[in-house]
């Protein structure tokens, strides 16, 4: 049995009573509009309240919610939560099917050995491939084929179209396993499924030896999410040696054909009389598809409202996990995002009262598998509701509840004109009581650590809106009772300022110059 570090709340009377904070005590965005022609932005920001975000935030990081991991039913709680809290404010659906939710592929896969098989074979001579020493794979939507192998050196070639139908194509891999390394294998397997192939075949680099290939398969055979499901095709990773031996049974040299083809062929190469038989069988365990919240506040000008604000925060967090030297194993996430979560919250509601509405239209997005690679953003940038070209900005907010109370980061602050428009609106509402600082760690790399990074690769101004780690961080103690909640509202409101001068019009957030610079290279992928 889990046991608690300290007397809480029942799950129930904690949900009773913050649903009547939040859905009673608090009027609506609608009754609030229908009190007054006019409702300006201060009178708006006073609705971003301590006990609201420290209510929300209650909600959000209880035990019922078990830590909300990805995917999780607690997961599911919290999104259910959110989706009520925007529709109770009026903002209309942005998910999938005219829902809140944006769901997104993330299966449970295992790839156990007897699962697999790979024989090359060239005329009568075959060779069965020893898994996890010659070869390792990671599976695809293909069972079992029998095709012709073709060799492509400088990658699939452009407009391949169905040049590779009902083959395995064979291309080279070259470098060390790392972040280049895999995106061009993923381009190299994308563009390999388009053109038709049923599998594709790299040849790793000598460098990479047996001791990868073996843990590679190690690997594949435990349980472990696929994000986005399943490829189309596997892919197949090749020892350098085993593919010379295909290669010249086939009666060519690899270095021969490499010459021959080069970056600029146009065509795959045949390998005369080679064929693949394979045979990949993931087992899927589970097909969990976790949420994304998504709402949308239309803009009120014709001209402008095509264009959007995002705000963002993640809602996810670990789950339950070791328990600590208190026997608490529930990583509640109080700071940790449930703090941005309930800013999200807040700041929807405080622009769902404005009256007029913003011109601009504005997005509250929050996305699950933050804490597993950025996940629920990742899907989001990769299948957005609304051209992300029109985004002129995003707002992330992620731990902002916590550390001194006269001060945030506003990380990324340099890349863009969002960072000196925080400052402003912080020096034009001292009640704020908050200094905007600069990132003092940049060793951390926070900028490309939060959900935030996915609109910046897609070249969205983007700023992250954080108040930095903590000894609670990622620990069973991030508990709503350690929560600076009055801070956590000064931010939301600061953040609320700051959004309304972007979405009246009145600001065009653009990149720095040296954010030109430094983040081009994202851009240009």
């Amino acid at each position: 049995m889990l046991q608690r570090r300290r007397n809480k709340l029942s799950q129930g009377s904690l949900w009773t009573a913050s649903f009547f904070l939040l859905g009673c005590a608090a009027p609506s965005a609608e009754s609030a509009r229908a009190a007054s022609d006019t409702i300006a932005p201060l009178q708006a920001a006073a609705s971003i309240t301590a006990d609201e975000m420290r209510a929300h935030i209650a909600v959000l990081s209880s035990d019922e919610l078990r830590g909300r991991e990805t995917p999780s039913p607690g997961l599911e709680r919290a999104a259910a939560y959110l989706a009520a809290e925007f529709e109770r404010l009026g903002l209309e659906p942005l998910g999938d099917g005219g829902t809140f939710l944006q769901r997104y592929p993330f299966p449970l896969i295992s790839l156990p050995a007897e699962s697999v098989k790979l024989e090359l074979s060239v005329g009568s001579l075959r060779r069965v491939l020893a898994y996890g020493g010659d070869y390792a794979v990671e599976p695809g939507a293909t069972g079992e084929a029998d095709v012709a192998l073709v060799f492509a050196a400088g990658g699939v070639p452009p407009g391949a179209g169905g040049a590779l139908a009902g083959t395995a194509v064979l291309v080279d891999l070259p470098g060390r396993v790392g972040a280049t390394w895999e995106a061009a294998r993923n381009a190299a397997r994308a563009a390999a499924a388009a053109a038709g192939a049923r599998a594709i075949l790299f040849v790793l680099d000598p460098a990479i030896g047996a001791d990868w290939l073996a843990g590679f398969a190690r690997w594949m055979a435990r349980p472990a999410r696929q994000f986005g499901g399943l490829p189309e095709i596997p892919s197949f990773y090749l020892r350098d040696g085993a593919a010379r031996e295909l290669v010249r049974a086939a009666g060519a040299e690899l270095e021969a054909l490499r010459a021959l083809g080069g970056e600029n062929q146009t065509r795959p190469l045949p390998l005369a009389g080679a064929r693949a038989h394979f045979l990949v069988r993931p087992q899927v365990l589970d097909d969990a598809q976790p949420p994304n919240v998504v709402a949308l506040l239309p803009g009120s000008d014709p001209a402008l409202r095509d264009s959007y604000v995002i705000f963002s925060a993640h809602m996810d967090h670990l789950g339950v996990g070791p328990a600590d030297a208190t026997g608490d194993s529930i990583y509640n996430g109080a700071d940790d995002d449930a703090s941005g979560t309930a800013a999200l919250l807040e700041i929807a509601e405080a622009f769902a009262m404005l009256s007029p509405r913003p011109a601009r239209s504005l997005i509250f997005l929050a996305v699950s598998g933050e804490e597993k690679g950025l996940l629920g953003s990742a899907h989001f940038t990769a299948r957005p509701p609304i051209p992300l070209g029109q985004v002129v900005a995003n707002f992330n907010i992620d731990m902002i509840g916590r550390n001194a109370p006269d001060s945030v980061v506003a990380v990324g602050a340099e890349y863009t004109t969002l960072g000196g428009l925080a400052r402003e609106v912080a020096a034009q509402h001292p009640d704020l009581g908050l200094t905007v600082a600069d990132d003092p760690w940049p060793e951390e790399r926070f900028f490309f650590r939060s959900d935030h990074f996915h609109f910046a690769e897609h070249g969205v101004p983007a700023l992250f809106v954080f108040a930095g780690v903590h000894q609670d961080y990622h620990q069973p103690s991030d508990e709503v009772d350690r929560v600076d909640a009055d801070k956590a509202a000064r931010i939301a409101r600061l953040l609320f300022y700051a959004g309304n001068e972007v979405a009246t019009g009145a600001a065009t957030p653009h990149w720095t110059e040296r954010g030109s610079a430094e983040l081009a290279p994202l851009w240009a992928r």
